[in-house]
């Protein structure tokens, strides 16, 4: 399994506690934070729609809808997440491609 995945992971689920406790505009600040910052880290590999649902998050919360902004969030912090591992996994295909085994 993908190290850098697992670990998000496990950081993610003993956050939870954490979570559990702020309001609904700390958790999606705390969501938008992460997505941005994971966005960042793919490169030239970041996917427009990861963009486009980081913007659909931030409207939502600033109209005060913090249950769409979470889950706008939230979904671009997976689609951030798999344009990273995209670009890891063809940073090694290229590797394999210019090196060989």
């Amino acid at each position: 399994m993908n190290k850098p995945l697992l670990a998000i992971g496990i950081s993610l689920a003993l956050s939870v506690p954490l979570v559990a406790q702020a309001g609904p505009k700390e958790d999606f600040q705390e969501v938008y934070s992460e997505a941005q910052s994971t966005h960042q880290d793919a490169g030239t590999f970041q996917w427009t729609i990861t963009g486009d649902r980081l913007k659909a998050a931030k409207s939502a919360a600033d109209s005060g809808d913090y249950e769409k902004a979470m889950a706008m969030a939230n979904e671009a912090l997976k689609l951030a997440e798999e344009s990273v591992a995209q670009r890891k996994k063809q940073k090694e295909a290229w590797r394999q491609v210019a090196i060989g085994n």
